[in-house]
């Protein structure tokens, strides 16, 4: 896999897809990143409920716009149902955390529905400090 940078959120902006019900630590300090980074974030989640921070959208349905790219913060046993669905709604780029967050299976069903999946956590993509050094050191 190339060496991934900021410029794999197409046109600087996100889908995050499946977006936290309960206030996350790990996730508000991406979220941050990506806003400090001007990437616009679409959050998703059809089952949350209340205000949390952003707007949330439930469906694809709902969105204004689909972001060429969409990062996964769904369970394991969640992401394969919305593989076809990302790519019959325009996503190209799916980024999933980590290898523990994502099946093989499922980064191979994405290839093969056409999506181009990579693994790294975003921060090491905009984050600062640690970050960067793991990024480095991850190889990404």
């Amino acid at each position: 896999m190339a060496k991934l940078t900021k410029e794999f959120f197409s046109g600087n902006e996100v889908l995050i897809l499946g977006y936290p019900l309960q206030k996350d630590p790990s996730m508000k300090m991406i979220l941050s990143a990506f806003v400090k980074n001007n990437i616009r974030v679409y959050a998703m989640n059809a089952d949350t409920t209340g205000d949390l921070d952003i707007k949330i959208y439930k469906s694809f349905d709902e969105l204004s716009r689909v972001p060429k790219c969409a990062y996964i913060y769904l369970a394991k046993g969640k992401i394969a149902p919305w593989i076809t669905v990302m790519k019959e709604n325009g996503v190209q780029r799916v980024l999933f955390h980590s290898k523990k967050d994502v099946e093989p299976a499922d980064i191979e069903t994405c290839r093969k529905a056409g999506l181009e999946p990579a693994v790294a956590c975003p921060m090491m993509l905009l984050g600062n400090g640690i970050h960067k050094l793991h990024k480095f050191l991850a190889g990404v």
